[in-house]
């Protein structure tokens, strides 16, 4: 990994995000009082690079925002007393436009600084200021930016304005072609923007690529491209084309990575060497001690207390934003959610999500308990319930015996600096993804291995007489594909992008170390029992609906508070109104567990913005 001692971050942020923010229309509330030329600061490529960071900069701050609307419209968080008048709106769904939380002016400011900065690196290239390779990946950076905010406006506010042009008057906004776009046809805009990029992969090219800048690994800076065209065409509903941009994702580390801890990138390892007694980011009892309550381990909940630097991190956090005074100057979460020093206490977990995290799953060894709740994503603080996934690095920490990580409510780690993270993606959301695509393709059993207890185990097929062919050293096993016929049956792999490797052996002929020998699966790694099919699914049109209201609830349970659950209801609601109408009604009853509120209907699904 390559490391620079310091590059000068903060006021080359603070200048651009300022100098690139041109004036829009009143809706949007974005006003323009810089009249310097930015064009004058795009004359190298560095010059480029520093507008990225700006840009990204610029993104950061969007973060109260995203985090409250795609969690506090669905029904794992709740207001408190403390909660703003804007909060109470926004969780009862009675918001109107005045709302702060309906001004779509921060999400334009960050998409009419991508169009300039786009703008300009074409006449870079054109005016050879930036070479192509140069270019390609740069540009291809921003306008993933662009694209991704583009998809939180949509979830949240339906039809939106669609502006690619660098905008310097309000008239130019009024134009005809500025007027609002269905979500359907900025979903197509925004494929059609993600399959054209001059490059998808990781920019390995890029000088910001595997630095460290102030502590922080500036390789999870970035948006995966490859992930986000995988989520709009997930939304789009071409789960093989969704399922092959997220496999694409691993497919890439694999390739890429090829130190020490990442190599296993994204497959949610949990291989442990018999004499490390260290699990990986899973929650497990010391080892032999199942069944001993007090050898309780839980690394699961190191995903949100580790930095970027950390290599074992980088299995798991694809990309994370980290909030100090060298990368940004704000981290609102803490005043939302913490109740001691600074914190506000404005927002918490609602009284469904502890329920399901506290007395709806079971331990593999028989306790009704979910580790990735209590102490994980929320706990007691004062005895008031309290999201701490954000307050890692605001309370400062003891580790027990078991090696597992506390928090010290009574002593803050650094009560001014308000520092934090937002974890925009990870593998457990990617497996999440990739499950849902699967599952809709036709292939729910590929979902089931993943939300479970993982590839190898879910595909080691039994033999006439019970035992396992892998135990008896049969090949065709602990690869995706098809049950085998017979005893002397082949399995029949699923195609790419379904085919995943597992295939582990000690015997000499044949002998294996597949990529995906590892993979834990979601709930494994959890230390959770599967999920277990109901009587009613009976056919594979049964298995497809049973496993896609699965994965959302798992989706709950894995990733709860990290700012996804709205979208990932709504994209559910939308889909099975499109299947056979009940939609509306299944959205309805998710929201009925957790809150008392009027009646939703499509129209009512996203909110109403300035005019």
């Amino acid at each position: 990994m390559k490391k620079v001692k310091r590059l000068i971050f903060l006021p080359v942020l603070l200048f651009f995000a300022a100098a690139f923010t041109p004036a829009c229309s009143d809706m949007l509330d974005v006003v323009n009082e810089n009249e310097v030329d930015v064009t004058q600061h795009y004359n190298t490529a560095g010059d480029a690079d520093n507008a990225i960071l700006a840009i990204y900069g610029k993104m950061m701050g969007l973060v109260d925002r995203l985090i409250v609307l795609g969690e506090l419209r669905a029904d794992l968080m709740d207001i408190t007393p403390n909660a703003t008048f804007d909060m109470a709106a926004i969780s009862s769904h009675t918001a109107t436009a005045a709302n702060e939380y309906c001004n779509v002016a921060p999400f334009y400011e960050v998409i009419l600084n991508c169009n300039d900065a786009l703008t300009n690196f074409d006449k870079m290239l054109e005016e050879k200021k930036m070479s192509n390779a140069d270019y390609r990946h740069r540009y291809a950076d921003v306008a993933t930016v662009r694209c991704w905010i583009y998809l939180q406006l949509a979830i949240h506010f339906g039809s939106i304005p669609y502006v690619t042009e660098p905008l310097t008057t309000v008239a130019e906004l009024k134009r005809a072609q500025f007027s609002p776009k269905s979500f359907d046809e900025i979903l197509q805009l925004l494929i059609a923007c993600m399959e054209g990029l001059p490059s998808k992969g990781l920019s390995t090219a890029s000088p910001l690529y595997d630095v460290t800048i102030d502590g922080y690994f500036t390789r999870m800076l970035f948006l995966n491209k490859y992930f986000v065209l995988g989520d709009l065409y997930l939304w789009a509903d071409r789960y093989v084309d969704a399922a092959a941009q997220y496999y694409a994702v691993i497919d890439e580390a694999e390739r890429l990575f090829f130190s020490g801890n990442e190599k296993v990138a994204y497959k949610l390892d949990g291989w442990v060497w018999a004499g490390s007694n260290e699990p990986k980011f899973q929650v497990c009892y010391v080892r032999y001690k199942d069944q001993d309550q007090n050898s309780f381990r839980n690394k699961w909940k190191e995903i949100f207390s580790r930095t970027s630097t950390d290599s074992e991190l980088r299995q798991e956090m694809i990309t994370m934003w980290s909030y100090n005074p060298s990368f940004a100057p704000r981290y609102p979460l803490v005043e939302i959610f913490a109740n001691t020093g600074l914190g506000e206490y404005r927002l918490k977990p609602s009284e469904y999500a502890i329920d399901l995290w506290e007395n709806r799953q079971t331990q593999t060894n028989g306790f009704v308990y979910d580790g990735r709740g209590k102490e994980a994503s929320f706990d007691y603080v004062n005895g008031q319930p309290v999201v701490i996934k954000y307050l890692y690095d605001y309370y400062s920490r003891t580790i027990d015996a078991n090696r597992t990580i506390h928090l010290d409510y009574n002593s803050l780690e650094n009560e001014f600096a308000v520092q934090g993270k937002w974890f925009v993606q990870r593998a457990a959301l990617l497996h999440l993804r990739y499950a849902e695509a699967a599952n809709r393709a036709g292939y729910p059993d590929l979902a089931y291995a993943l939300l479970n207890d993982g590839i190898f185990t879910s595909y080691n097929w039994s033999m006439e007489d019970g035992s396992k062919r892998a135990d008896n050293n049969i090949s065709g096993v602990q690869y995706t594909g098809y049950k085998p016929a017979s005893d002397n049956s082949l399995s029949l792999p699923y195609p790419s992008p379904f085919y995943l490797d597992a295939r582990m052996s000690n015997s000499a002929t044949p002998y294996f170390r597949s990529p995906w020998r590892d993979n834990y699966g979601i709930r494994r790694r959890a230390s959770l029992t599967n999920v277990e099919k109901p009587d009613w699914v009976i056919n594979q049109a049964d298995s497809i609906r049973w496993l896609e209201e699965s994965l959302l609830v798992e989706a709950a349970l894995e990733c709860g508070f990290e700012g996804h659950r709205w979208g990932d209801m709504l994209r559910i609601a939308m889909r099975k109104n499109r299947d056979n109408g009940s939609g509306t009604l299944y959205i309805n009853d998710l929201m009925g567990k957790a809150k008392s509120i009027p009646a939703l209907t499509p129209e009512t699904w996203f909110l109403t913005t300035k005019e």
